[in-house]
């Protein structure tokens, strides 16, 4: 499976970590060019390793098709209290309503149908709905508004 045809929101996020690798290979050049410094060098040049080896396993993910969508329609939105994440309950088709913990930035909005993207994963269900919401939050991959 090619990039062009992954899902937008995941093509989105694999450009921009393939982009974060190169930026941060290119200021570590610089460090080392102006200051001499070959520490920086070596820490940007690590994390620019770090972010192409990411951007390589997200390609497999993704390419594997080794992801879930959630398609559904929000039905509430509510912020967490000092965390800078909110929590999302959105609705399906079915009338099943699932609850979802994003970044605070996310731009969600109440009645609008979304398609959400998640690793599959066989994690454990914690009977606790809040500790079942965050423990997927790191499986999310990304959101989009979806096509009527």
């Amino acid at each position: 499976m090619s990039v062009k045809e992954f899902p937008a929101p995941l093509k989105e996020k694999f450009i921009s970590l393939i982009l974060m690798g190169v930026l941060l290979w290119i200021v570590g050049i610089c460090v080392a060019l102006i200051f001499k410094d070959m520490t920086m060098f070596m820490l940007s040049l690590l994390a620019s390793v770090c972010c192409f080896i990411k951007a390589g396993m997200f390609y497999v993910t993704v390419s594997n098709k080794e992801y879930e969508t959630v398609t559904g329609t929000c039905i509430s939105v509510s912020p967490i209290l000092i965390h800078k994440q909110k929590k999302i309950k959105i609705m399906d088709n079915d009338g099943n309503e699932r609850n979802l913990i994003l970044s605070k930035h996310s731009k969600i909005a109440i009645g609008k149908e979304y398609c959400f993207y998640f690793k599959e994963t066989k994690r454990i269900s914690l009977g606790s709905e809040y500790f079942d919401s965050v423990l997927s939050s790191d499986c999310f991959l990304g959101y989009e508004e979806s096509k009527k």
